[in-house]
């Protein structure tokens, strides 16, 4: 039997078209707008970090070379607790505060694998206490202490404050070549 197409036919059809353009309305507007989205944002990301990427690899070359040579002048030759003694003395004075006491826990030697065979770095780790008036006297000293001659990595800082004084722990490692 072959029916005829009738109106009522017709609305359907019409309906059905309707109800798929607007399930791929929705579909576009939640679904695949969001990701184009993502995959522009996504590029540009991918854009920036390319342009980085030449950068660095184009023109920073003498600018490490700088900073390095920079880093193997502040470390020494020679262990030379006495001129780091004097240098800490010379920032306890500059920022008003008194060494208490420091002592060395040990050295430490580290062979390193980026020069040539046989290099040692030493590292030797100090512990010290101060006492000031102020936190901002503190706070300077430590500025001192990371901005001096030598180059030291502070490992722990312990810090108490009372009415009239502050106290001030500190474990630092002093590197030195040889």
């Amino acid at each position: 039997m072959i029916k005829q197409w009738d109106k009522h036919h017709t609305y359907i059809a019409i309906g059905i078209v309707a109800a798929i353009l607007l399930i791929y309305g929705i579909a576009y507007l939640y679904v695949i707008k969001p990701l184009q989205a993502d995959v522009e944002a996504k590029q540009t990301e991918i854009s920036m970090y390319e342009n980085q990427l030449d950068q660095l690899s184009n023109g920073p070359a003498e600018e490490v070379h700088v900073e390095l040579a920079e880093v193997a002048s502040k470390i020494p030759n020679s262990k030379a607790a006495d001129l780091l003694l004097i240098e800490l003395h010379e920032i306890a004075e500059e920022y008003r505060v008194s060494i208490d006491y420091i002592a060395a826990n040990g050295m430490i030697a580290v062979e390193n694998a980026e020069t040539e065979e046989g290099s040692l770095m030493n590292e030797t780790t100090y512990t010290m206490d101060v006492t000031g008036q102020s936190l901002y006297s503190m706070n300077g000293f430590l500025d001192g202490l990371t901005e001096g001659e030598r180059l030291i990595r502070i490992d722990t800082i312990n810090l108490q404050q009372t009415e009239t004084d502050s106290y001030l722990t500190v474990t630092f490692t002093v590197f030195h070549a040889g």
